[in-house]
């Protein structure tokens, strides 16, 4: 059994990578005692612990629902504030870009201007939809990307970006080792976004740190394409695009304009800026490290955690594999040590069973004491449901508060139509979340019965040792969040043995569709002036959130129609598929994204 760190409801198996503001693990998310997924945490370091981040951590559950579950930011994201405070959202299997550059410039393997390119425009979309949200990012960094073995990014900072840079001024050495990437204007959020960009450029085309205080025009006329191990100057367009990130002269006004010359200067050119090239990339740098990781999740995925459930807890007695995690924990005990407790604690169970046999002491049918602890485990599981419910349930009220102060304040009629189509949804969302609600307290009352019935049997058991115990009630298994309990359809005493037929399995299926984007790109280029289609099929979880989106023909050519119908389906709501009339995940039938042709 491999060792783990528990760290709020995750158990950390690996340190990913280690930046200015902590660090990223590869964490487990466990269901009774076996593996449920994999799942990526950032946690703090002591010195922003220090300046407040276990205090105001929440802040950024309000930026989570601004970010519209785009990929380009990491999905599923969950935060926990306390004593350890960390976020946590869905493992996508890959490094930081901080570590690809130190990688790279170590084993000295070019780095070309296609895969600089390709990262920066991933990096770039995300800073343009947070703009598009009001939302700045402020310190935007190489350890701000996660690049994935498959070659995408992600902006992964992005919840709590504005949070730390709001702290950096009671984190010094932080604020030093990100100085690289700070000195944009401070009076303007734009362009203190868009300088950090240009940085980051800076720093893949070169494998070089923009200095911090110098004659940045000079550094840009001498900059060579280090990175790709030439001593070519950087090409004119580029170094002029960064003239305009980085010097402040002829800067964007809007995100718009920044993002129409980015495309410009990545179609236009001589370049290909595509994610297969990164992907191939990625995998001749990681390659040790991919076959590592998979290694490790592959045991992670088959590990028993019974040592890591509240009855394992209850086992050791506290003899938990305690990890020193950014500072927090006082003490450190060792593996050893730990096994020692562990293997001690579990030798007096074993002792006190059996003179609980030898002597004549009340017996207690195991399975019912096996029933009575996964009861107990299953009531846990559907209380921390019910919490991420609530949590949900609030983030809402708190948009929707804010689009009714924005549709009071407004004056277009464009932007108040699309406020009060935001509110419907908004309102859809607050009925679903409260169905949700309503069954999850249904499922957890039903559960808090079936413990004090068996309870109660194992109090009668103990109390008659010579008469049999009665059937202990069966376990109901705890549902997903998006299924509301079926009611129970009694069946006709005559017919006891008469069971109906187990329904046809139903693959997952599109609830409501979200309109696609029309990809700006496609109309720059001309490629607009015919119908375009884009088929997705579509893999659903058993709580009916969107997995993983597979294009079964899309539209060839980099328009960007493909990742346009992609966004939109990621944007969807699914129900998911069954089998045996329980949610289980699976895929959707053919979908078809329809771009209409603009005039």
């Amino acid at each position: 059994m491999g060792t783990y760190t528990r760290l709020g409801s995750y158990l950390l198996a690996s340190d990913l990578a280690n930046d200015p503001c902590g660090a990223i693990h590869r964490a487990v998310v466990i269901t009774g005692n076996g593996f449920d997924r994999h799942v990526l945490v950032r946690t703090f370091s002591e010195e922003l612990f220090q300046a407040g981040m276990n205090n105001r951590l929440a802040e950024a559950g309000r930026v989570v629902p601004l970010l519209g579950g785009a990929r380009i930011f990491g999905l599923g994201y969950r935060i926990e504030s306390g004593k350890s405070p960390h976020v946590a959202w869905d493992y996508v299997p890959g490094r930081s870009l901080a570590q690809l550059i130190d990688k790279a410039r170590q084993e000295q393997i070019p780095f070309g201007v296609d895969h600089a390119l390709t990262v920066i425009q991933g990096v770039a979309q995300g800073i343009v939809q947070m703009q598009a949200k009001g939302v700045s990012h402020g310190i935007l960094s190489p350890h701000s990307v996660w690049v994935s073995f498959e070659g995408a990014t992600q902006l992964v900072d992005a919840p709590y970006a504005a949070l730390t840079r709001s702290l950096l001024a009671k984190a010094p050495a932080a604020k030093h080792k990100l100085s690289a990437y700070l000195q944009g204007p401070e009076n303007d959020a734009l362009q203190q976004d868009l300088f950090a960009l240009g940085a980051v450029l800076y720093e893949l085309l070169t494998f070089e740190r923009l200095p911090v205080g110098g004659d940045l025009q000079a550094t840009l006329d001498q900059a060579t394409l280090k990175a790709a191990q030439e001593d070519a100057p950087l090409p004119a367009e580029i170094r002029a695009f960064l003239g305009r990130l980085l010097l402040g002269r002829q800067p964007f006004a809007t995100a718009e304009a920044f993002s129409t010359e980015l495309e410009r200067v990545l179609y236009d050119g001589e370049y290909s800026p595509t994610t297969f090239n990164m992907a191939f990339f990625m995998h001749t740098l990681f390659r040790e490290e991919n076959d590592r990781d998979a290694t490790a999740m592959k045991a992670e995925k088959a590990d028993n955690y019974l040592a890591y459930t509240a009855a394992g807890e209850t086992l050791r007695s506290g003899a938990t594999r305690v990890e020193h995690i950014d500072g927090h924990d006082e003490a450190k005990v060792s593996q050893k040590n730990s096994t020692l407790l562990i293997g001690g604690g579990l030798a007096a169970v074993v002792i006190l069973g059996l003179g609980y046999i030898f002597f004549g002491r009340t017996k207690v049918d195991p399975a019912m004491q096996k029933q009575l602890a996964e009861l107990q485990l299953l009531k846990v599981q559907i209380e921390q449901q019910k919490s991420d419910l609530d949590a949900k349930a609030k983030a809402e009220a708190d948009k929707t508060v804010q689009l009714q102060k924005q549709l009071t304040e407004t004056r277009s009629v464009e932007d108040k139509a699309r406020i009060q189509k935001q509110l419907e949804e908004a309102q859809d969302r607050k009925l679903e979340l409260e169905r949700q609600q309503k069954a999850a307290e249904q499922r957890l009352a039903e559960q808090k019965q079936n413990e004090l019935k068996l309870a109660e049997q194992k109090k009668a058991a103990e109390s008659k040792p010579a008469l049999p115990p009665p059937p202990a009630p069966e376990i109901p298994k705890p549902q997903p969040m998006q299924e509301a309990p079926k009611p129970s359809v009694p069946t006709p005493a005559t017919t006891p043995s008469v069971q109906a037929a187990a329904p046809v399995n139903e693959p997952a299926r599109m609830v409501s569709q979200a309109a696609p984007v029309f990809p700006l790109r496609a109309v720059q280029m001309g490629k607009a002036n015919e119908d375009r289609y884009v088929k997705l099929k579509i893999f659903v979880g058993e709580q009916g959130q969107p997995l993983k989106v597979s294009v079964v023909e899309g539209v060839s050519g980099a328009f960007g129609f493909d990742e346009a119908a992609i966004d939109a389906a990621n944007k969807s709501v699914y129900s998911p598929a069954t089998r045996d009339g329980k949610p289980v995940k699976g895929w959707t039938s053919e979908i078809v994204y329809k771009f209409q042709k603009r005039r």
